[in-house]
């Protein structure tokens, strides 16, 4: 979540002790962008006092985590902040990619995007508070593992005795990610191949393979590809999608990442509340946080496969990229849950469509 620190600080290592004593104002994502800093860049300030830093091939370290126990997770991006509770369980990290198929926790981490990790001990009002967090090669964060009182302590020392990095530096060697290239234009698309394509997919995760071969972006193929697959949506859409879901008792999948980490939740959801500009699911287990006011488009998506139409609510920000997705939950194999199906087609269409879209 978002908020603007009332205090200025000098000094990184100014403002990570006041983080570390739980008496800053604000949260260190935030007070980072006000010292024009990165949130790594923050949390290294505290290396050699209550911050190691960790050296791993990432995905060793990953295969390692189930010794914790219970932990709390949070993957975020500006737009949305993702929080669950539960074991990691069913790990494989090989190479450039990892997966975490347990229910509770269930992740796809993309390793190469994974570059400094910490071990952090701060306090809080409950007491000490520990967690594994990881940064990209910007400093921005990917993934936090934190210890809940069911967490297995001893676990985490031995974590930390065998990942310590040699070298406990606090600086960091920051690298930028280049720009993504624009959209080609519209005209240059085979509209008809793509469309012949998109209505040929058998699976899901045919859908970037298909992008790539006719090079197109998420967004614009969603504008171009017409209404028998993507129909605009109002802004209103998500909220209406989080509250039919809950008095119909309708169980989803709600995905959330960044560029190293895709975080997934399954099942039924039980509490939704406005709080200013966030829509929060506040349930035992799962929180979301999300920013309405940074919704941009809302788009409804029919993909094809073997089993039927699958659809999802796809929501992008006013760069027209995605930062998050909804599904209905269904198991493999198996035909779309219909109220999910039915919910999502009876939302209200924007009024405004391209005419390509036509």
């Amino acid at each position: 979540m978002h908020t603007t620190p009332s205090v200025k600080y000098r000094t990184p290592l100014e403002a990570w002790k006041d983080l570390s004593a739980g008496t800053a104002k604000g949260y260190t994502r935030d007070i980072a962008r006000a010292m024009n800093i990165t949130e790594g860049q923050l949390v290294a300030a505290g290396v050699g006092d209550n911050v190691i830093r960790l050296e791993a091939e990432w995905g060793q370290l990953i295969q390692e985590l189930g010794s914790l126990g219970e932990v709390k997770i949070i993957t975020r991006n500006e737009h949305a902040v993702h929080e669950k509770v539960g074991f990691f369980d069913k790990i494989s990290a090989k190479g450039p990619m990892g997966i975490v198929l347990n229910r509770e926790i269930d992740l796809r981490l993309f390793l190469t995007k994974w570059a400094f990790g910490f071990a952090i001990t701060t306090k809080t009002s409950k007491g000490k508070r520990r967690s594994f967090q990881f940064f990209d090669h910007e400093g921005t964060a990917i993934h936090k593992i934190f210890l809940t009182e069911n967490s297995h302590s001893d676990a985490y020392e031995t974590l930390i005795n065998r990942y310590k990095a040699t070298e406990q530096s606090s600086e960091l060697q920051l690298e930028s990610y280049d720009q993504a290239d624009a959209p080609v234009a519209d005209d240059t698309i085979d509209l008809e191949a793509l469309k012949g394509g998109w209505a040929a997919l058998k699976d899901v995760h045919q859908f970037h393979g298909l992008l790539r071969k006719h090079n197109c972006d998420r967004h614009q193929s969603f504008r171009l590809i017409g209404k028998e697959f993507a129909e605009k949506l109002t802004p209103a859409a998500l909220q209406e999608v989080l509250e039919q879901s809950v008095a119909n008792k309708i169980s989803v999948m709600v995905f959330v990442g960044n560029k190293g980490c895709i975080q997934i939740h399954t099942g039924h959801i039980e509490k939704v509340k406005e709080m200013g500009p966030w829509i929060n699911i506040l349930d035992p287990g799962f929180n979301l946080h999300l920013r309405q006011d940074h919704i941009a488009e809302i788009w409804l998506v029919r993909k094809p496969t073997k089993d039927g139409i699958i659809t999802t609510l796809e929501i992008f920000n006013d760069k027209q990229e995605s930062f998050a997705l909804l599904c209905g939950e269904r198991e493999m194999g198996q035909p779309e849950n219909t109220a999910w199906q039915n919910m999502i087609e009876s939302l209200e269409r924007h009024t405004t469509v391209s005419a390509a879209a036509e």
